[in-house]
């Protein structure tokens, strides 16, 4: 009789008890939007890296949010942009056109039109924004597959989302929420990616092998919620695998005895 008793007093508080949970979250968020924020704009990404390492530089261009253009780090070098071009060992004209803020909607809104046509490689970073805002899950999968649709045939690296539970910027329990969210995302963006067959996906949210929670924290920037150089040069190792793999071989310098 007691468990009877106790049950409709149960499902009775629940409304209450998910009203408070997002209440404490849209409180949470505000709090982490403001304060001090050592990193707004991003550095001046685009420019030439390696020259006179070849003939013809190798043309990357980088599209998405702010982790594409490097938000979080002091010097240029240290973007994974740059830090990518430099592990090729080749010549790599570099456009950043990625902005901070940038959602999977103004990538194929704003971004495309600026592409070059004789870009040979595209890295594209979108989707922790949309995870961030009201954007529905379907309308952020319609949108990536057109983009990634208007970019063919020119191969594309799609980074995955990142691990958004990481950033401690954001209390709990928001930080535990936005991590699912964002897991939720990827499995959509993973399988949108597939579909398209001149996209590599390239994992940025697993820690490297034996880092902790902790340490992986430690990676982060002065505003707890992008990566620093460390980070960044984590991605860009993985990024620069894949690109190696589908640049053209003869674009690669000629090495001379």
């Amino acid at each position: 009789m007691r468990a009877r008793r106790i049950a409709p007093v149960g499902i009775a508080a629940a409304p209450a008890v998910t009203g408070l949970c997002w209440a404490l979250c849209a409180w949470e968020a505000r709090r982490a939007r403001s304060g001090d924020r050592p990193y707004v704009e991003p550095l001046p990404g685009s420019g030439t890296v390696g020259a006179g390492l070849g003939n013809r530089p190798v043309r990357i261009t980088w599209l998405g949010d702010s982790l594409a253009a490097g938000l979080g780090c002091d010097d240029v070098v240290d973007t994974p942009a740059h830090l990518t071009a430099r592990l090729l060992e080749r010549a790599v004209d570099v456009t950043v056109l990625a902005v901070p803020g940038a959602r999977v909607a103004h990538v194929l809104e704003e971004q495309l039109s600026q592409v070059a046509p004789d870009t040979d490689l595209f890295v594209l970073c979108v989707g922790a924004n949309d995870v961030a805002s009201a954007t529905p899950r379907a309308r952020y999968t319609a949108q990536l597959d057109q983009v990634l649709a208007r970019l063919a045939p020119t191969p594309v690296i799609v980074l995955s989302l990142p691990d958004m539970a990481m950033a401690d910027r954001m209390a709990q329990p928001l930080r535990s929420l936005a991590g699912a969210r964002a897991r939720w995302f990827e499995a959509a963006r993973a399988q949108v990616a597939q579909r398209h067959g001149h996209t590599i996906s390239v994992d940025i949210a697993s820690r490297p092998p034996g880092l902790s929670r902790r340490e992986g924290r430690a990676m982060l920037c002065a505003d707890r919620f992008h990566p620093g150089p460390p980070g960044y040069r984590v991605w860009a190792e993985r990024i620069a695998t894949f690109c190696h793999e589908l640049l053209e071989p003869t674009s690669r310098p000629t090495l001379v005895d």
